[in-house]
């Protein structure tokens, strides 16, 4: 490990050894994932373990009485009669995902450590069915713990390193590069090296410590010949598929998926359809569970969050427009790469869906050229507004005002928006807003919400969104020879 590396994880390390909210955290691991597969050898040490444990106790009888486990109307009152019910699936996954929680709320990412969170369940539970239905010789409690953890450097790394991860954000935004490529940059490591130090700094038991290892090599692997070369293989697949459900665009989540079981196949025995089924029900599944737990948030939201983190700014430009042109450069960057930068600043300060900038095209048309959001290649290639029917868009922008649609259900819109818009963005409210040089309409921004939303974003006009939209009109003048 170079220099840059050991300086990362040594500053996570020391931190998170003088917090007092997380020096328990790697015992409460190591004593969770030492719980034996045997109940009837072990129930009493497990059951003194979850009884140490307030909090665990409450969720787990909650658990154990609702209506998807109770039997026969049986009121269950212990945590012995909780065992038996539950199994130790659910209790380990439930004691790791509550030790996680409660170590890792009361910060301003909450929302997104609850996310990652939601992540790692839906992880656990996969290598748990895996495992369980394509090598029952091996342990599918240690499946789930090794699943449960796949994201450990990640969620330590947005809890203690959260200055750097907003760096990465914005280094993210200003090259238009992947999550990924940022976090390489700023911290020196991937997320995966930071969880395999920590596994090995909390000295967890060496099946989990080898699940968490980060290369696995470019050639597909061979079938598993013991207990920890599986567990490796399977946790590496489900984080990958756990990534491409929770963090890819939609329209590329087949395909990984499809990738990943291929390049698997042959080592954990998959079969597309079987394994396209047990994804959907472990995704039903975890938000059962998290349900019943009474967890906040669910696999819909953690998705879409954590989505957002992923996303790039696309642009629609042919190489030959002159917003492309270094000829034309801001600073040292082409307009575009400008735009880019700029709509992906304005997505993540409102925590928009959809964040576009549209053209005026031809005398009436509007037209969208870059955009950001869920599955923004489709949404920019659809926002096209052209022909005689008029529509709520080209109405606003003929008014080059802002404007708020809080709701495009309002009889006095629904005949105004197009069919394409419910297809293709089916959003519930949004905004626009032009972009003026002397009178002169350069440009619209778009932006929306999916949900509704009563009132608009507060600060459109001033502030940091009024520097945003200069810098804008400065890109969109620039191009203005393309745009006369």
């Amino acid at each position: 490990m170079d220099g840059e590396h050991q300086s990362t994880i040594a500053r996570l390390l020391k931190i998170m050894d003088s917090s007092p909210g997380f020096a328990g955290l790697g015992a409460s691991v190591q004593t969770i994932s030492s719980l034996g597969d045997d109940l009837d050898g072990g129930t009493r040490k497990i059951t003194a373990t979850i009884l140490r444990d307030a909090a665990l106790t409450s969720k787990l009888l909650r658990i154990s009485n609702s209506s998807r486990n109770a039997r026969g109307g049986r009121n269950v009152s212990t945590i012995d009669q909780a065992l038996m019910v539950l199994g130790l699936n659910t209790v380990k996954s439930v004691a790791l995902s509550l030790a996680l929680l409660g170590s890792l709320s009361h910060k301003p990412q909450s929302n997104q450590l609850h996310s990652e969170i939601v992540a790692a369940y839906f992880c656990g539970t996969l290598a748990c069915e895996i495992t369980r239905l394509n090598a029952p010789r091996f342990s599918a409690q240690e499946a789930q713990v090794c699943g449960l953890m796949q994201n450990l450097g990640r969620m330590m790394a947005t809890y203690y390193l959260y200055a750097d991860i907003e760096r990465s954000r914005a280094l993210q935004a200003e090259k238009n590069i992947t999550e990924d490529e940022a976090i390489l940059h700023v911290l020196g490591m991937s997320f995966e090296k930071i969880g395999a130090a920590i596994a090995h700094h909390w000295c967890l038991p060496d099946v989990l410590q080898n699940s968490l290892a980060p290369d696995i090599g470019k050639a597909p692997p061979r079938v598993a010949a013991n207990a920890q070369v599986w567990h490796q293989l399977c946790s590496s697949f489900c984080r990958r598929v756990t990534d491409a459900l929770f963090r890819l665009p939609e329209n590329r989540e087949k395909i990984e998926i499809a990738r990943e079981i291929e390049f698997f196949r042959g080592a954990l025995h998959l079969k597309d359809v079987e394994i396209r089924e047990l994804i959907d029900k472990c995704l039903l599944e975890t938000d059962t569970l998290l349900a019943e737990i009474a967890f906040p948030g669910n696999v819909e939201q953690a998705r879409t969050l954590l989505r957002k983190a992923s996303e790039r700014v696309l642009d629609m430009l042919a190489s030959g427009d002159r917003l492309t042109k270094d000829s034309n450069s801001i600073g040292g960057r082409t307009p575009v790469e400008v735009i880019q930068q700029v709509l992906r600043l304005i997505h993540d300060k409102y925590n928009f869906d959809h964040t576009l900038i549209c053209l005026p095209d031809s005398s009436s048309g509007l037209i969208a050229i870059a955009g950001v959001g869920k599955n923004v290649s489709q949404v920019t290639a659809k926002f096209r507004c052209y022909g005689p029917k008029p529509d709520l868009f080209r109405a606003i922008m003929a008014r080059k005002t802002d404007m708020f649609i809080a709701d495009i259900c309002q009889p006095s819109y629904v005949k105004l928006i197009p069919e394409w818009y419910h297809e293709v963005i089916g959003a519930r409210s949004f905004v626009m807003l032009p972009l003026l040089s002397e009178e002169k309409l350069l440009g619209m921004i778009y932006a929306d919400y999916s949900e509704l939303r009563s009132s608009a974003p507060q600060e459109l006009a001033e502030g940091s969104m009024l520097e945003w939209r200069n810098l804008l009109i400065q890109a969109l003048q620039s191009g203005s020879e393309k745009l006369a």
